[in-house]
């Protein structure tokens, strides 16, 4: 019983986490590191795209 519920449990929290990185706004376009640390220094909104691409 308890082998099963460990089971289930990783599992489950595995998923939330595939879950939870799949749908992140960053993921929809690549910024570099720098651009990125830049922004967060500025207080820029990270989600800005800087490449000038829209």
């Amino acid at each position: 019983m308890v082998d099963n519920f460990s089971i289930i449990l990783t599992h489950a929290l595995m998923g939330l986490a595939l879950w939870r990185l799949l749908y992140r706004d960053d993921l929809d376009h690549e910024v570099g590191p720098r651009a990125l640390w830049q922004q967060r220094r500025d207080g820029e909104p990270a989600g800005k795209d800087v490449s000038g691409d829209a």
